[in-house]
């Protein structure tokens, strides 16, 4: 059956993971290009981190692929350090905004609308050597400044911004995604207030700069489950759907901090790092849709939900699910729940933003990639998105990841989601996966057709 109304279709990718060229165009170091992984495996080669799946070379064919699968609609993050070197040059490095420019002609050659993410895990070094980046109220001016550049120089071409990527798991690795690592929960939540007010400002300044754009937060998270029905397990997965979810989407969507959210830092003094005049700008906030990110499911207890295990119990094991060689549990009738459970909280329209299933893939002697678990995972994903959309949820669009292979955070490309494999062996050669083929067709059938080949 397919949708009754039509929605967008397409793929994401993330500039730090795919693009690389991490040295050329005048761009300038990130956090990213720095960060140490522990525990990364070693045939993950963090080296192939900084060339990535090389994009930023194959630009033009990569967006020509994407042509090619009919999409409507692509996500791709902006490499803030490719456009401010140092995060706060007097002078934007006009060889890097002009990359991205190039991007949006190629995409427009294909009516491919594009969503742009404008911050991704990859502050400029200089400014957490400065000033200890969003530690510093510092970070707020000079990540509006950037905003204020790229979208004036891109008005009229990007419907879709989206300020932050998954600001809501900041308080599971605050080092990761800012290049800080936070002490306490003081710090925490100095760090998530400043990412709070950026937000907030980014969101208004967008819609000042270009009326018709449409602007909306950001957040990532797994349907989970109480590992039984003990009252106390229950309890365990309420708050850890606060921690990495209400708390922040709160936030973004209905404009302000809850009293359980400031009951994290009730300990504490926050009067130095909420100011006055802080929640007005909050509460000023202009969200036209929600955008989220949904890999899997996972199951909660007391016992997991403690700050020294790894991600709070995130990614608790669910033994009704298979789970990929990593350990996510995939779960199509929780995309579904959380599909409903959010939408229904804030009733705005979602933006799917990632959706994919990381697995190994088999290159074999005729260059084929059969990736059959990677059309089951999706099939089955959108089946419960289309039910969801006749329970009367909105859906402006949905985007898998990713588009194309490109470099997993701790696996590098031993774990692959795209529809475009990516030889390892740096000649960077693009094959079609039997999946590029399947879904050309979903996207020519409006999410109909979601039979294999």
């Amino acid at each position: 059956m397919s949708f009754k109304k039509k929605i967008l279709w397409g793929s994401s990718t993330n500039a730090q993971q795919f693009e690389g060229g991490w040295n050329e165009g005048g761009k300038g170091l990130s956090i990213a290009d720095v960060r140490e992984i522990p525990d990364m495996p070693e045939d993950a080669n963090f080296d192939e981190f900084k060339i990535a799946a090389d994009h930023y070379h194959h630009m033009k064919e990569d967006i020509a692929l994407y042509g090619e699968m009919g999409f409507s609609i692509y996500r791709f993050t902006i490499a803030w350090s490719r456009i401010f070197p140092n995060g706060n040059d007097k002078e934007l490095n006009e060889e890097g905004i002009k990359f991205y420019e190039e991007m949006l002609s190629e995409l427009e050659k294909y009516n491919i609308a594009p969503v742009v993410t404008l911050y991704a895990y990859d502050l400029p070094l200089n400014l957490l050597k400065e000033y200890n980046g969003w530690m510093s109220r510092k970070c707020i001016d000079d990540y509006l400044n950037y905003v204020k550049t790229v979208v004036t120089r891109f008005k009229g071409r990007v419907k879709f911004w989206v300020p932050f990527n998954e600001q809501n798991f900041l308080n599971l690795d605050s080092e990761y995604m800012t290049g800080y690592k936070a002490k306490n929960h003081l710090e925490i939540f100095q760090l998530e207030h400043h990412f709070n007010l950026a937000y907030a400002q980014a969101t208004k300044l967008i819609h000042e700069i270009d009326s018709e754009a449409k602007t909306g937060g950001n957040v990532g998270t797994s349907c989970l489950y109480p590992a039984t029905c003990n009252p106390v397990d229950v309890e365990a997965c309420d708050k850890l759907k606060y921690k990495v979810c209400y708390n922040f989407a709160d936030v973004y969507f209905r404009k302000t901090y809850t009293k359980r959210y400031l009951n994290n830092v009730k300990e504490y003094d926050i009067s130095n790092v909420v100011l006055d005049g802080d929640l007005d700008i909050i509460s000023s906030s202009e969200p036209d849709f929600l955008s989220t990110t949904y890999y899997m499911c996972s199951v909660v207890s007391a016992e997991t939900l403690k700050d020294d295990k790894p991600m709070n119990g995130l990614k608790g094991k669910n033994p009704y699910c298979e789970a990929n060689e990593w350990g996510w549990n995939i779960d199509p009738y929780g995309f579904k729940h959380f599909l409903m459970d959010i939408y229904h909280r804030y009733q705005l329209p979602i933006l799917i933003l990632e959706n994919g299933l990381g697995h190994r893939d088999v290159l074999e002697e005729d260059g084929a990639i059969n990736d059959d678990y990677r059309i089951e995972y999706l099939a089955k994903h959108i089946e419960r998105m289309r039910e969801a959309v006749e329970e009367g949820v909105e859906i402006i669009g949905y985007l898998t990841w990713s588009a194309t292979d490109l470099y997993s955070t701790r696996e590098g490309f031993e774990k692959r989601y795209g529809f475009v494999h990516i030889d390892k062996n740096n000649s960077f050669k693009r094959r079609k996966k039997k999946s590029f083929y399947w879904y050309k067709k979903v996207i020519s059938s409006n999410g109909e057709d979601l039979k294999n080949l």
